[in-house]
């Protein structure tokens, strides 16, 4: 039996957690208290984006896909935006995660390549979908024609 997938909630949800970890690491936080939280959330974030992507990518019938596609975009840019700033050291918590700092970055850059791979998709599809404007010969013809009798 196929589960109905709220793609719309759980990509809010994903943006709403990113934000949170945004303004958390902003914060001067004991990272013997929350360091092991935020870096279980952003693994998290990580595996939930990457899961939900494969999932768009597959299921090409599905409706509001376009949209869908849109929104894990903007998630994924904005969660990719955090890991660069954790990266960069930017964030006053960012020191705590020097052990991770390799794989933020990858992950970081799986992310970016999927915001490419995402868009791609986005601009195939509006080619696809436009349709071609091709008249053939007789149909120039009986167009030409009704246009020569109304003027006649």
């Amino acid at each position: 039996m196929a589960a109905k997938v709220n793609y719309s909630d759980n990509l809010f949800y994903l943006n709403s957690a990113t934000r949170l970890l945004r303004s958390a690491l902003q914060l001067e936080l004991d990272a013997d208290y929350f360091g092991g939280k935020v870096v279980e959330d952003l693994f998290f974030i990580d595996r939930t984006l990457l899961r939900i992507g494969e999932a768009l990518m597959t299921n090409v019938y599905l409706i509001n896909r376009h949209e869908h596609v849109k929104e894990l975009i903007r998630v994924k840019r904005a969660f990719a935006d955090l890991l660069g700033e954790l990266i960069d050291d930017k964030l006053p918590m960012s020191h705590a995660f020097d052990q991770y700092r390799s794989k933020l970055f990858g992950c970081r850059n799986e992310h970016i390549a999927g915001i490419a791979d995402l868009q791609a998709t986005l601009e195939s599809r509006v080619r696809s979908t436009e349709p071609e404007q091709v008249l053939s010969e007789d149909e120039y013809r009986f167009l030409l024609q009704n246009d020569a009798d109304a003027d006649g």
